[in-house]
């Protein structure tokens, strides 16, 4: 709700590796767009897979899996590694990785930066810190934004 009180949609990317060197390890990632660039992003994250696909792919296998009917964990194998990607609520997909050297876990994000029409030398590096400073303006202005929506208030009040 709060996002969307600021005309935003939301998109949340899973990335799950390392299985198969038992150091399973998952990041999600959740980044709210405007509206206008949400609604592009279903087809901007099929084509960047596609294309991509070309370069990772070992066999021919589905390349998107929508996972809108039977869920995330009834549309893979368990322990396989895979890219999710949720538009809403009700436009899912995921891809499985085949082969994970050669997969970018920054996919999603160089995907979003190119949707956001970010300067291209900011694509291809490495994830940027801020300092401590930044952060805390950062975390600052959330929880003023989230305020309104913190049902936490209320069970506190009602203890």
């Amino acid at each position: 709700m709060m996002f969307a009180k600021q005309e935003k949609d939301v998109l949340f990317l899973e990335t799950v590796m390392g299985f198969a060197q038992q150091r399973c390890h998952c990041l999600i990632e959740c980044i709210p767009l405007p509206r206008e660039i949400a609604k592009q992003a279903p087809l901007c994250f099929k084509k960047a897979i596609d294309e991509a696909e070309d370069e990772w792919s070992q066999q021919n296998a589905k390349k998107f899996i929508d996972t809108s009917q039977k869920g995330l964990r009834g549309s893979i194998p368990k322990n396989f590694p895979y890219f999710h990607v949720e538009f809403g609520l009700y436009k899912l997909f995921v891809h499985v990785i085949d082969d994970e050297k050669q997969f970018k876990s920054s996919l999603g994000l160089n995907v979003i930066k190119g949707m956001l029409q970010l300067p291209e030398e900011d694509m291809h590096r490495r994830r940027r810190y801020e300092s401590i400073e930044v952060q805390r303006e950062a975390v600052k202005i959330f929880v003023q934004d989230w305020g309104p929506f913190d049902c936490t208030k209320q069970l506190q009040q009602a203890l």
